[in-house]
């Protein structure tokens, strides 16, 4: 059976919820036109900042220790690599789709751990992720917070570049 969040946009960053809809933590950036933000997670804080000022890199920092990264490649692709319980793990964030654009995850191995379906509130004017995790793969809020961070940089220069 497969795992689900969803991710809900707030008014300084997003919302990250289990299944049963209960809050697990929030991400704010620093400001408005901000590239830095923090979230507090059980038992530590992950801080994401900028490496370059073209926002093409940036480092994940998890109680002010370096522990990974996310790089934008010019194949469109998103390369996150992250320490977690002692070990380094790679991943490929990728968009998926021309009428129905969702966003998949893969390890290093090329085998698909999440998927990022959004769906776009009218109400609030905002997107909200439906996330599934593939049965067997693990899925840290580390990862969560850093897959959505890149896909909300990634919808910013797509719509920017379309203006």
């Amino acid at each position: 059976m497969k795992t689900t969040y969803q991710i809900k946009s707030s008014n300084a960053g997003f919302e990250i919820y289990n299944e049963h809809e209960k809050l697990l933590t929030t991400f704010r950036y620093d400001g408005w036109f901000s590239s830095n933000g923090k979230a507090e997670l059980p038992d530590k804080q992950l801080f994401l900042k900028p490496k370059n000022i073209w926002a093409s890199k940036f480092d994940i920092f998890i109680n002010e220790i370096d522990k990974g990264d996310i790089v934008f490649n010019w194949k469109g692709q998103i390369i996150i690599r992250i320490d977690y319980d002692g070990k380094e793990k790679i991943f490929l964030l990728k968009g998926r789709g021309l009428m129905n654009h969702h966003f998949i995850l893969e390890n290093e191995m090329g085998i698909v751990t999440l998927a990022f379906m959004p769906r776009f509130s009218w109400t609030s004017f905002r997107y909200e992720y439906q996330v599934e995790v593939e049965p067997n793969q693990e899925s840290p809020l580390e990862l969560l917070i850093s897959c959505q961070f890149a896909i909300n940089l990634y919808m910013t220069m797509t719509t920017a570049a379309a203006v």
